[in-house]
């Protein structure tokens, strides 16, 4: 008598996966030898820092101030706060002067998924996202940032290309040229 049919598949399986666990192994060997001599890619960061991309988004907020006057631009029209998906933007208003002010402004990053959509609805461009990496932080309390840190954030780090005035007139259909 021969020996059993299901043996017999068994040992093909048992062949066919020992010749792809030595294929796999010799691809390996071949990537490890390929790349062996390469120099490494790899940035010492506080020594060495990568160049950030202009478009880069992923960094802080900060409350911007009008350079000329010193007064803060954010005017408290709460647009910010509406249009944020993660509802991590809470502002108060104060009105005086005949005009409207933040008379707080929080902004919890732990929830924020750097959308942008607070930077693009602003209409006075108060609140921009900043081209500095974020300072990294040991406590939850220290991701809340109040009106005074960013206000702070404006100093520290460099603002990032969009605001929401350029961002509004990206979306701008073009006007068509009339002819005559």
């Amino acid at each position: 008598m021969g020996k059993p049919k299901g043996r017999n598949v068994n040992d093909m399986s048992k062949k066919v996966s020992k010749i792809r666990l030595v294929e796999a192994i010799m691809f390996s060997l071949w990537i490890t030898l390929k790349n062996i001599f390469k120099r490494p890619v790899t940035v010492q960061y506080p020594i060495e820092k990568r160049p950030i991309p202009e478009r880069w988004r992923a960094g802080t907020f900060a409350l911007t101030t009008d350079r000329e006057t010193g007064e803060e631009n954010c005017i408290g029209c709460k647009l910010c706060e509406r249009i944020c998906p993660s509802d991590i933007i809470i502002v108060e208003l104060e009105k005086h002067s005949g005009r409207g002010w933040a008379k707080s402004f929080i902004l919890d990053l732990q929830a924020c998924i750097q959308c942008e959509l607070c930077v693009q609805v602003c209409p006075t461009d108060a609140i921009v996202m900043l081209r500095g990496m974020a300072t990294p932080v040991v406590l939850r309390e220290d991701f809340i940032l109040d009106k005074k840190r960013l206000m702070e954030n404006e100093k520290l780090f460099e603002a990032a290309w969009a605001t929401g005035i350029k961002l509004q007139k990206l979306h701008e259909p073009k006007k068509a040229e009339v002819k005559l």
